[in-house]
């Protein structure tokens, strides 16, 4: 049918930006309030030791549920306070109960309006069906619109998500009060709130509880999803150790939500009729709770001073035809999808995941020296850590040399002064980036590592700062992607930051998040544009609305990686047939015709798309995935030695894990090389100039981020690792904070995406912060998330725009209102990685012919 497609989807977002614009007063208060009643109830909960929460829960358990599920909570909640999750498990109470609030003072209301009024119910019905059955990440979309990324879009899509079994219970509740009991209170002259209040409800009571219980219950199991906008907890120590391939954490992470979701259905379920009603009234045991709420409540409130079909190809059989990707928001997987295109490549899948699966996947090829393809990128660690090699891209599907640069939102110069200076001063080479992310690899903590990295370059560090105002304790928030490469930037320029006086929060998103929450100054900066290909979707969407502080990183690269074990220099070489049966192609074979890719949203793999389509790679399959599921192949690969193929980029740590490299690339489907840039947000640099001004001179080399990468592979935390750079690198850091003036506690936000780049420029750049003064909020989000985020002031800035390239998309989007600080980092590269043992040197290698 040769019908024209509906534009609903435009017709969506027109509806949501009138939305947006119409009520944002409503959507400030509303986001206001929750703010304040979030932060209320965690103060409540945090109220003296641990034990005292411990205690009062045990008790409660113990009342409803009789005296073993008691020992049960003591026992339970004791191990998470010793597994050091004590702090996220009130944080995921905390929203767990302000959905849960709002869950019962709307549902319950429009459950009796259904069971009295039919018309409400027939309308009401279908609403509840399309809430259920549409996929909660939906929710997020239009609530980082209207609210920013935080908390409190987590929590409107926890709201949404689980409302529903409150109303249908309800309504199912009261509508199954016999009649006779109804007829009886007919009889007798009631009114009508007499007969809900003394007849239906409490008949009723049983089944509302119930539906309360499934609504606390699903609340619960949205905190993972929140955590991908920002939502601290629980949910995000398993999203963090998902992106990281953190078996350990991810374990200990989840179980404390089972032991959590244990204790809350326990009182749920049992609130009603408790197991020792007749020792104590339950209206009794209501009081006594309810006055220690409110007296502590009270208290805090007082303010305080203060398959190949006929032609087969090697290396496509031995791979399975799949290109490791990394996240499907990241725009690596954007270029690598376009590869996939150029080349011709429709056999191969690009894998979605992340970065760490990606990593995961690359160490365990590696290891089994078996073929992968991997989307890769420079600086990485991956690269000092195995003998990997870009496949050449003679089509420039991957595009040329990115920036990685600083963003920061508009206003923030005027806020921070001091900030917006350090970040616009902030510039590094690969090589300092990469020893940051080695150093992550290695174990340290993103914080550790850039902090490492600032006392062994004093000197860099001094040219960020210089002529920056410290700063007097403002806050500054870097968001950033959960890349290896964004982590080691955001942690070590947060941590000069710190140094200079300000309060640094780290966030970390994915990357539209990204970008939207340095746009709407949700986030105040981050370090983690990588332009002008990678992040230029997310950049033009919101560059009207960031600062772009210029690069930070020069000499990126991106594109498929292979182990150098693998016999393929160049994407082409994906094509190429063997004359057997029917006229195969060796490394195809070898591969099953996979190119493994990483997150399907990824500017790289649109890249590889296409370089397959630029190359007729028509039997090949670029995989989706995420960057550590690529990780999790290559690595399989890798150690036995087989061939294998994946989307790539540098800096990356794979490249010093592994001898990898790229295939050429001779019709440029990858495109050439980016920056990574700083965005802040508008008015960042009059709130905290200190702030503003080592952000914006925040830059380095590719090998400076790729070794705090390498020290969070190596099992540092991102904050280790940024600390240990910083450590290493005192002249680095006096560069970046030259002139800056010192911070005094304000808040910076830095949102940044879970890339091993942007953890550690964000981490970098956040400890310098920290260090000048100021408080650094870190936030994790998406590639989105973080443009939009950055862009609408709930975020102050990002270091780990990928530009002109990758996140172009997002910045012709936000560039509005986004200040670019312009390159934090060049010399990025993308493009199809192959272990250097894989004997194929080029994309048209993958050719069949």
């Amino acid at each position: 049918m040769n019908i024209s497609k509906i534009p609903l989807g435009e017709w969506v977002d027109s509806l949501v930006a009138w939305v947006t614009i119409a009520f944002a007063r409503f959507f400030e208060i509303f986001t206001d309030t929750i703010d304040w009643g979030l932060d209320l109830i965690i103060e409540v909960l945090s109220v003296g030791p641990p034990i005292v929460l411990i205690i009062v829960l045990a008790l409660l358990v113990t009342y409803t549920s009789k005296w073993p599920l008691g020992v049960f909570t003591i026992i339970s909640l004791l191990l998470i306070d010793n597994l050091g999750y004590w702090e996220s498990t009130i944080q995921t109470l905390a929203i767990v109960l302000v959905s849960g609030f709002l869950t019962i003072l709307i549902g319950i209301p429009v459950g009796i309006w259904c069971a009295q009024n039919k018309t409400v119910q027939k309308i009401v019905t279908p609403i509840l069906d399309f809430m259920q059955t549409m996929p909660a990440f939906v929710y997020l979309i239009p609530s980082i619109l209207f609210f920013g990324i935080g908390v409190v879009p987590g929590i409107v899509a926890s709201f949404i998500f689980a409302i529903a079994p409150t109303i249908r219970m309800t309504n199912l509740g009261i509508r199954e009060v016999p009649e006779d009991l109804i007829e009886a209170s007919n009889a007798f002259g009631s009114t009508t709130n007499q007969k809900l209040f003394k007849v239906q409800l409490p008949l009723a009571m049983p089944t509302i509880l119930a539906g309360v219980n499934q609504s606390i219950m699903l609340a619960l199991s949205m905190v993972v999803t929140a955590s991908l906008v920002g939502a601290p907890g629980l949910g995000a120590d398993v999203y963090r150790a998902v992106s990281q391939i953190n078996v350990g954490q991810g374990f200990e992470a989840g179980l404390s939500i089972v032991i959590i979701a244990i204790i809350l259905d326990r009182i749920t379920q049992n609130l009603r009729k408790p197991a020792y009603e007749q020792v104590i009234k339950p209206k009794i045991v209501l009081l006594i709770f309810a006055l220690l709420v409110v007296v502590t409540a009270v208290v805090l409130a007082i303010p305080e001073d203060k398959a190949i079909n006929e032609n087969v190809n090697v290396i496509g059989t031995q791979t399975e035809y799949e290109i490791i990707g990394i996240e499907p928001g990241a725009g690596l997987m954007g270029q690598a999808k376009t590869a996939i295109t150029d080349y011709g490549l429709e056999n191969w899948t690009l894998v979605e995941g992340s970065s760490a699966a990606m990593i995961a996947e690359l160490k365990k090829a590696y290891n089994a020296e078996e073929p992968i393809i991997v989307t890769g990128w420079t600086p990485h660690w991956m690269f000092s850590a195995f003998d990997l090699k870009y496949l050449d891209d003679p089509m420039g599907s991957f595009g040329g040399a990115e920036d990685i640069n600083t963003l920061v939102r508009k206003g923030l110069e005027q806020d921070a002064p001091g900030a917006y200076k350090i970040l616009d001063q902030f510039i590094w080479e690969p090589s300092d980036m990469e020893s940051v992310m080695v150093e992550v690899s290695n174990g340290s903590s993103a914080a550790e590592a850039a902090e490492q990295w600032i006392e062994n370059n004093p000197d860099k560090v001094a040219e960020w700062t210089k002529g920056a105002a410290a700063g007097n304790g403002e806050s500054i928030d870097l968001v950033f992607v959960a890349w290896d490469s964004e982590i080691a930037s955001t942690n070590t320029v947060g941590k000069v930051l710190e140094q200079n006086g300000y309060d640094v929060s780290y966030v970390q998103v994915e990357v539209g998040p990204m970008f939207a929450g340095v746009a709407n100054n949700s986030a105040d900066a981050m370090v983690g544009a990588w332009l002008p290909s990678t992040h230029m979707e997310y950049y033009e969407t919101y560059k009207n609305d960031l600062v772009d502080l210029g690069p930070n990183l020069q000499g990126t690269k991106s594109g498929l990686v292979v182990p150098a074990y693998v016999d393929i220099d160049s994407i082409e070489e994906l094509n190429e047939k063997i004359n057997t049966n029917a006229n195969s192609n060796k490394i195809g074979v070898e591969t099953d015709y996979e190119v493994i890719g990483i997150e399907p949203g990824a500017g790289l793999m649109g890249l590889a798309k296409t370089a397959i389509s630029d190359y007729e790679l028509n039997n090949w399959t670029l995989v989706e995935g995420s960057s550590a599921a690529m990780a999790a192949e290559l690595k399989k690969a890798y150690d036995a030695e087989e061939p294998i193929i994946v989307t790539g980029w540098t800096p990356h740590w794979m490249f010093s894990a592994y001898d990898l490299k790229y295939l050429d690339d001779p019709k440029g489907s990858f495109g050439g090389a980016e920056d990574i840039n700083t965005l802040v947000r508008k008015g960042l640099e009059q709130d905290a100039p200190g702030a503003y001004k080592i952000l914006d001179q925040f830059f380095w080399e590719p090998s400076d981020m790729e070794s705090v990468m390498v020290e969070v592979s190596n099992g540092s935390s991102p904050a280790e690792a940024a600390e240990k750079w910083i450590d290493a690198n005192p002249d680095k850091v006096a560069e970046w904070t030259n002139g800056a003036r010192a911070g005094n506690e304000e808040s910076i936000d830095l949102v940044f995406v879970a890339w091993d780049t942007e953890i550690a420029s964000t981490n970098v750049v956040g400890k310098v912060l920290e260090q000048n003064g100021y408080d650094v909020s870190y936030v994790q989000v998406e590639v989105g998330p973080m443009f939009a985020g950055v862009a609408n002031n709930s975020a102050d800035a990002m270091v780990g725009a990928w530009l002109p390239g990758t996140h172009v998309e997002y910045y012709e989007t936000y560039k509005n209102d986004l200040v670019d600080l312009g390159p934090n980092l060049q010399g990025t590269k993308n493009g199809l990685v192959v272990p250097a043992y894989v004997d194929i040197d080029s994309v048209e290698d993958l050719q069949d012919k």
